[in-house]
C-alpha cells in the first residue's frame, strides 16, 4: 500500500476530476501520543503544506469545494452529522 500511495499526487488527482468536488478537512490535531512527540510537528508541516495545495487548486478549479470543520482525522466519527450536513448541502447544489 505504502509503496502505491508513494507515486499518488493527490492534488493531481483532484484537479483531473470532472465533475465538483468537496474536500473536508478536520482541522483539530491528533491528541499526543506518548513516545512519538514529533509527530505534531510532522501533521502541522504537513497540513500548512495541505493548506498550500488546496488554495493552488482552487485558484485552478472554481468547482474544488473545502471545508474545515472541528475534528480530527477520525472526523466522521466525531462529526457524522456536520459531515452530512456538508454533504447534502453541497450536492443540493448539483
Amino acid at each position: 500500500m505504502y509503496t502505491a500511495l508513494d507515486g499518488l499526487d493527490l492534488m493531481a488527482l483532484v484537479r483531473s476530476v470532472p465533475c465538483p468536488v468537496l474536500c473536508v478537512r478536520g482541522r483539530r490535531a491528533q491528541p499526543p501520543t506518548p513516545g512519538m512527540e514529533w509527530f505534531e510537528e510532522l501533521t502541522a508541516a504537513y497540513a500548512k503544506g495541505l493548506d498550500r495545495d488546496l488554495a493552488a487548486a482552487r485558484a485552478e478549479r472554481d468547482s474544488l469545494t473545502v471545508e474545515d470543520i472541528d475534528a480530527t482525522h477520525a472526523m466522521l466519527l466525531e462529526e457524522p452529522e456536520e459531515i452530512a450536513a456538508l454533504v447534502l448541502a453541497f450536492t443540493g447544489t448539483l
